[in-house]
């Protein structure tokens, strides 16, 4: 292909329209796809058979939602003409798309909208789901990302940026974070979704719980869109806030979910 990239991260296997069914397989977008898959699995696990659906929201974000339908749907008006451009087509490129059709597919009509943020959107996600809840607007929220744009002009910007992992042959060494080897992360797609609700009505109803969120925190660098910041000033600062609004001491924290881009940038 000429890319100096050889290896991506792709959900091999995933049948579409088992997920969503012939019709929507067909016109949705692979990230929505995924997005609504993951849902499912996710409300099916957590058990939620009673819920007031005006009670229970969906966040989930994207990156870049449908720019796969973008960049198809030009292709289109270029080759054929505007009027077999989709009528579809806009719908679908949302960056709400996932979490609207998630929405449909299960009936839930709480809060719902897409966070954006970037390689934070799912984070984020998470930590305004919890938000949603305590503001007492939801008792139940699905919260997650989900991307799929493997195409060759997305590929070219991030190997114009330098940032992926190049000239690599084995996958299994490919990503490696912090490694004094480290050369670049590898593009992917998924989507994950996770239920958050209330602790007490989690725990009457005998959920299994794998988690708690008790603090959440937001900040940005406002120092480049693309590099962040060596001194790590708005990283610092979100992580104080959320310790200080749970009363942590940072020396219980055991774990740290970096950004790990395997980049010397990234790896902060």
């Amino acid at each position: 292909s000429g890319y100096p990239v050889r290896i991506a991260s792709e959900v091999k296997g995933f049948d579409a329209v088992a997920a969503v069914g012939p019709k929507d397989a067909r016109r949705l977008e692979r990230n929505v796809v995924l997005a609504v898959a993951a849902a499912r699995e996710a409300w099916k696990d957590a058990g939620v058979e009673k819920v007031d659906p005006a009670r229970a929201g969906i966040l989930i974000g994207s990156a870049i939602g449908g720019v796969m339908g973008v960049l198809e749907q030009n292709d289109v008006l270029r080759e054929r003409g505007h009027t077999r451009v989709s009528p579809w087509f806009l719908p679908n490129v949302l960056v709400d798309s996932a979490s609207g059709q998630v929405a449909i597919d299960l009936r839930l009509r709480g809060p719902n909208y897409a966070p954006v943020s970037a390689c934070a959107t799912g984070s984020h996600a998470v930590g305004e789901a919890a938000e949603v809840i305590r503001r007492g607007d939801a008792d139940v929220v699905l919260a997650g990302g989900t991307e799929a744009c493997m195409h060759p002009v997305i590929l070219a910007g991030f190997c114009a940026m330098r940032g992926l992992v190049a000239e690599e042959e084995d996958p299994t060494r490919a990503s490696r974070p912090f490694d004094a080897t480290r050369a670049g992360f590898v593009m992917g797609e998924g989507a994950c979704v996770l239920v958050v609700e209330e602790l007490e009505r989690a725990r009457a109803r005998g959920a299994r719980v794998y988690a708690e969120v008790l603090g959440y925190g937001g900040s940005n660098d406002a120092h480049h869109m693309a590099q962040p910041d060596p001194e790590s000033i708005g990283v610092t600062e979100m992580m104080r806030g959320a310790l200080e609004r749970t009363g942590i001491d940072p020396a219980r924290v055991g774990y740290i979910n970096a950004h790990g881009t395997s980049t010397p940038q990234g790896d902060l």
